[in-house]
């Protein structure tokens, strides 16, 4: 990081309250390129992490409770202070299931911003964790009363622009998870582990096109169907593998790019060829009996 633009004088900063959670005091600068000195206030404040849970259904854990500066209840990401010498992410998983009794999976970064740098000495951690479930029983801090959501991750971007989420760092990380999902972002978003062949899925495989050479045979009503079904499933892969932000948020009814325009053609042209193929196979069956 650049040098600071100005410096603490000698004079020692003066303490004007103190208690257990923040200590307000005021210092003087000096500026580094006109010499001129100023006091400043500033708020240290023990570092926060917020934490985005998502279950394996894809909600979102979230909480409403009140909150005395804005006199009124705030619907939230799940949070609190770190300990001194705490790591985030340990913070942020003790944080998520004292408050919501939900774990998951271990935390990952998403990002650190100031809370706010012209007052406040605490910085934000935001981070994200998978399968969130019901691991223990709620344990609030005294003076929370907290009510647990679980709000589908397609509302999310709604809530934020309707205002039901209305507090800045939370609204910061989550803007800054959305962003992370998209693969071509500027932090892309750690992905899980890949999903292994299955055994089990290629003798389904094998049963599903088994049954449908068979039923060539057997019953050209049952066929039909299963052809069908076929050219369904064979739409759906295509488009959830060849279009990489169908799953994010951001990009969820925004006009479509170039990119994402030569995506979707080839698909449809992937689908067009092999229902084609297909067709001359059936075809030659049904003509060589």
């Amino acid at each position: 990081m650049p040098e600071a633009s100005w410096s603490p004088t000698d004079e020692s900063p003066e303490s004007i309250e103190s208690n257990w959670l923040f200590h307000l005091v005021r210092q003087r600068f000096h500026s580094n390129r006109s010499g001129r000195e100023h006091p400043f206030y500033r708020i240290e404040l023990a570092d926060a992490v917020h934490v985005i849970a998502v279950t394996a259904d894809d909600k979102v854990v979230l909480v409403r409770q009140f909150r005395a500066g804005s006199a009124a209840d705030s619907v939230e990401t799940p949070g609190g202070l770190v300990e001194p010498g705490e790591d985030p992410l340990t913070a942020g998983a003790r944080e998520l299931l004292e408050e919501t009794g939900y774990a998951g999976d271990p935390p990952i970064l998403i990002n650190q911003c100031w809370a706010n740098p012209s007052l406040l000495t605490s910085r934000i951690t935001t981070i994200f964790i998978r399968n969130a479930k019901i691991a223990a029983e709620v344990s609030p801090d005294p003076g929370e009363e907290l009510e647990i959501l679980l709000v589908p991750r397609s509302a999310i971007p709604r809530w934020v622009r309707d205002g039901r989420i209305s507090h800045s760092l939370c609204v910061q990380g989550l803007l800054a998870w959305m962003i992370a999902e998209l693969p071509t972002g500027p932090w892309p978003l750690a992905r899980g582990p890949e999903t292994q062949f299955a055994l089990k899925s290629l003798l389904l495989a094998v049963l599903y096109f088994g049954l449908l050479l068979a039923s060539l045979r057997l019953d050209r009503w049952t066929f039909g169907p299963l052809l069908g079904g076929t050219i369904a499933f064979g739409a759906w892969w295509l488009v959830a593998h060849l279009d990489p932000f169908q799953g994010a948020l951001l990009m969820r009814g925004s006009r479509l790019g170039l990119r994402h325009l030569v995506l979707r053609f080839l698909a449809s042209l992937s689908l067009i060829v092999i229902s084609v193929v297909l067709a001359l196979i059936v075809w030659r069956l049904v003509h060589a009996r």
